[in-house]
């Protein structure tokens, strides 16, 4: 392999909203003194003079486009590619004409007022490094959600999230989502035979005993969740249960997470157009089957599905559904009174304190030893937790909490509950081999992993992944293909430095805004030693403030700021010491989410920027001036020298069409 590095930054929940900037471009406009823009429309005009065939109709389309700190944020969707690079070559030009004086200064200023206005993160944070590393190296859309996701194609589009961006950005070939082989399984009738699922049901219907299961309320289209959950598998679970199977609705308890984070913050309760208002919809679905007192639990999901193993969460909510502990409300209209006090007193659903749901009883349900429980959330990292506790699992808990820095007690915890649990995913192969959770999807490895591919073209050296505790799995799991381990024993190194966690006030997700910061810092320290060492041909880092703030928004927006301004002095000071030890740079993001002023992810597209430590790299010509998430890795493995042992595995495949609709292509041209 040749003597080249490559520094793999992925920005998570970093993307950018057209809509958005557009009328952000209006307002500044509008609010600009006359001097300033008359003296931008002169220096436009006189580029456009310049270049008779610029696609810009007019001196003040070049001038409004100006306003935004970054060029490429103003390219359409799918731009034509001659048309793509003419603009961004005037934008350019129009810069360097400006060069030396205050007038994109001041312009920036007004900007940026605005986009506090209009509560625009991006723009209204002090975040200069970033944009100028963007506008002085190749930058290219990127889409990050929907079909170029991997999952169904729907509209509007499923969005983004870490999970499948994680995936994308490391695979040669679009990885398809277990969402839609669940999706599908339903359509063709599969699923109401799938052996574990059925399995599960048909043994405690025959036996009288319990089915518990659970749930996060979203997912019901493409634009309100469908991150960890999706209605139609609900329905389809609810089909099997009450319809195929006849279960006594007396026997069915469940376990309802709100959450407030992939969806709007009281999407439980409130409704807009067809986004929220789940509580009705529930109460709805178990309607059709008389079943209105299945309904047990309801907990936020900062408690519910904690992933960064803080022992006060898990056992809460363990607590809530084996020992009852827990305020209690009567009937769906007891917990929508208690639901509208706890959003009125500030309260958001991701917050929610487990509440028990009595129907015809006096005390709350709970999970008895014996008993069936399923897991209908298919995504790995937010379930292991839960499950393990359920599955008592004290061993793989210990190891995960310690991990992490964290000691538990587990004074709390069962080891005789001897359930049946079935996920609908295989959150983890150590629980279903150690522990005996099975797993109705199991999760596949994906074949074209770049990180599984890399010690059959570099075999004598190793890669590197840095990230922090809160996105563990995405600088590992996600990151390699859905692997638990690396591709061989030493082929892999992995920082992964502790969150924040109680003695800060971080207690749960809802908490980051205390510490914006985040562990940007002690990753930068770690790349910085890491590639001044020169050891490492490809290392892969991960800034998550943007996305663990923007789920916060729109109650912590100065957090969201602060947090993206942290981000941004991070990476000046990245790409920086990169460029001193000869590193590439590709920095990316695994979807959007900061740039809305909602908790939830988005379908925008994202930005790569790809940096050279020397000359500016030119884009691979392309039909249309747009990236896909899974061109990463084969800009990548063109930069690494490495593309011919790409291709060759492709080819070995099946699928030697590099460049096809769901095989990627590099953005770069041969260096």
């Amino acid at each position: 392999m040749p003597e080249r590095r490559v520094l793999l930054i992925v920005l998570d929940g970093l993307g950018y909203s057209r809509d958005r900037l557009s009328e952000l471009k209006e307002e500044s406009w509008r609010h600009l003194p006359d001097s300033l823009s008359s003296l931008l429309m002169t220096q436009a005009d006189s580029v456009l003079k310049r270049g008779p065939d610029s696609p810009y109709r007019s001196p003040q389309d070049l001038a409004m486009d100006a306003l935004l700190p970054v060029a490429a944020e103003n390219l359409s969707e799918n731009s034509v590619f001659d048309d793509a690079t003419s603009r961004l070559n005037a934008l350019e030009a129009l810069t360097a004409a400006s060069a030396g004086t205050e007038v994109l200064e001041n312009v920036a200023g007004v900007v940026r007022d605005q986009a506090k206005r209009m509560r625009y993160v991006p723009v209204a944070a002090n975040a200069g490094h970033l944009a100028e590393i963007r506008n002085a190296n190749l930058t290219i859309p990127t889409s990050a959600s929907g079909r170029w996701a991997g999952f169904e194609d729907v509209d509007p589009p499923v969005q983004g999230n870490s999970d499948t961006g994680h995936q994308q950005i490391t695979n040669l070939r679009l990885a398809p989502q277990l969402p839609m082989e669940i999706t599908q399984s339903i359509d063709n009738g599969s699923f109401f035979r799938n052996p574990e699922l059925a399995g599960i049901v048909s043994r405690a219907v025959a036996d009288r005993r319990p089915i518990n299961f659970t749930y996060l309320l979203s997912g019901v289209g493409g634009s309100d969740g469908r991150v960890h959950s999706a209605w139609n598998h609900l329905e389809a679970f609810l089909r099997l249960v009450f319809e195929v199977h006849e279960a006594d609705p007396r026997l069915v308890q469940m376990q309802a997470i709100l959450d407030g984070r992939d969806s709007p913050d009281t999407s439980s309760m409130d409704r807009t157009g067809d986004i929220g208002g789940y509580i009705d919809r529930l109460e709805e679905l178990l309607g059709r089957y008389e079943a209105e007192r299945s309904l047990a639990w309801v907990i936020g999901r900062n408690q519910a599905m904690d992933r960064d193993y803080r022992e006060p969460n898990v056992s809460a909510d363990y607590a809530s559904l084996v020992s009852g502990e827990c305020e209690t409300v009567r009937g769906f209209s007891g917990l929508k009174r208690a639901l509208s006090k706890f959003h009125k007193d500030g309260g958001g659903d991701g917050d929610l304190p487990a509440i028990g749901v009595l129907h015809h009883d006096l005390d709350p349900k709970r999970i008895g030893p014996g008993d069936a429980f399923v897991d209908l959330n298919f995504r790995a990292d937010r379930q292991r937790a839960k499950v393990a506790a359920l599955a008592g699992a004290r061993n793989f808990l210990t190891r995960e909490s310690q991990s992490r820095g964290r000691g538990w007690d587990f004074d709390w915890l069962n080891s005789n509950l001897n359930l049946d649990i079935c996920g609908i995913a295989d959150y983890h192969p150590e629980l279903g081999t150690r522990y005996g959770v099975k797993a109705a999807f199991p999760n596949r490895p994906h074949r074209d992993n770049l990180l599984a591919l890399f010690p059959s073209f570099a075999p004598n050296e190793q890669y590197l992944l840095v990230g922090e505790s809160v996105k563990e799995l995405h600088m590992g799991y996600f990151l390699r293909g859905r692997r638990e381990a690396p591709p061989s024993s030493n082929s892999e190194i992995r920082n992964i430095i502790p969150s924040f966690g109680e003695q800060e006030g971080v207690v749960n997700d809802s908490d980051v805004y205390k510490v914006p910061l985040m562990r940007s810092t002690e990753i930068t320290n770690s790349l910085v030693e890491a590639m001044s060492a020169r050891r490492y041909s490809l290392i892969c880092a991960n800034l998550a403030n943007t996305d663990m703030l923007g789920h916060l928004l729109p109650r912590h927006f100065e957090a969201a700021v602060s947090g993206y301004e942290a981000v941004d002095v991070a990476l000046a000071r990245i790409v920086s010491v990169a460029r001193d030890f000869g590193y590439h740079v590709v920095i990316t993001s695994d979807h959007g989410n900061v740039e809305d002023d909602t908790s939830s992810h988005s379908n925008n597209d994202v930005l790569t920027t790809v940096i050279s430590p020397r000359a500016r790299l030119i884009a691979a010509r392309r039909e249309v001036y747009q990236a896909k998430l899974f061109d990463v890795s084969w800009t990548i493995g063109r930069i690494l020298g490495v593309e011919d042992e790409l291709k060759r595995h492709m080819a070995a495949t099946g699928d030697a069409d590099v460049g096809g609709p769901d095989v990627g292509r590099p953005i770069v041209e041969p260096i």
